[in-house]
């Protein structure tokens, strides 16, 4: 993916940063021209259109904490075009964006309402989603990559995931009724998971992944056929 966003940001970078406070003021200045607004603080922004010719946005560290996202659309086409890289969106409403194509790496989406959101073909990597709710998103495409990301006590019931998990810590986090297609979690940690009545499709690798006592299978589902590794941690041996 580094290789598609490298035309990306070398058109951002062209020129210098516009630090904003409102939305008007983002969608002003990029009429004006600007493309880079790293270090925008737009906290509690309700977004309600954002308009098509907006593209190639450089956001890389922007604040949108507690803010309201449910309208916006980044991206249409295959092509990375929005840089979001670093940016605070915990505490969002996120329901049903589109935030397909986008580069959301190393963000903090933690305690935010993702709900049908669209992820596809979206660099996630390094990101943190700790209690976020990530139920029926989308994630159809063996391109999203959330390798190394945090989902703690997220919830992905009735979700469709595909992509890279790699390292991706999944610790106390909801799968129930979750269907998994061509889905890499090596090294994943699924300690305390509820995995029980997951749907298995082609190409789910599990191998190397870890759990413990307290991850929850379904009678069907064997741990150790799927090359996942029993784990023991402190608060195991206490109970």
């Amino acid at each position: 993916m580094t290789e598609e966003l490298t035309p990306i940001i070398m058109l951002s970078e062209q020129q210098p940063a516009r630090p904003v406070r409102t939305l008007e003021a983002l969608l002003r200045f990029y009429a004006e021209g600007h493309r880079n607004f790293s270090g925008s603080d737009l906290r509690g922004v309700t977004v309600n259109v954002i308009d098509k010719e907006i593209k190639y946005l450089d956001l890389r560290e922007i604040i949108l904490k507690g803010s309201n996202l449910t309208a916006i659309i980044l991206a249409r086409s295959v092509e990375i075009k929005v840089d979001l890289t670093g940016s605070d969106l915990s505490n969002c409403n996120i329901q049903g964006a589109d935030l397909s194509t986008s580069r959301l790496d190393q963000c903090n989406f933690n305690n935010s309402d993702l709900r049908g959101a669209n992820l596809r073909r979206s660099s996630c990597r390094g990101s943190d989603f700790i209690q976020a709710k990530l139920q029926n998103i989308s994630l159809e495409n063996y391109h999203n990559d959330f390798t190394a990301s945090n989902f703690t006590r997220a919830n992905f019931s009735s979700s469709y995931l595909t992509g890279k998990f790699l390292q991706a810590n999944f610790c106390a986090s909801n799968f129930n009724k979750a269907k998994l297609q061509h889905f890499d979690s090596q090294g994943a940690d699924f300690s305390d998971a509820d995995l029980r009545d997951i749907e298995l499709l082609t190409g789910v690798n599990m191998k190397y992944s870890y759990y413990n006592h307290k991850t929850k299978f379904s009678k069907n589902f064997d741990p150790i056929a799927m090359g996942m590794e029993l784990i023991e941690n402190e608060s195991d041996s206490e109970d």
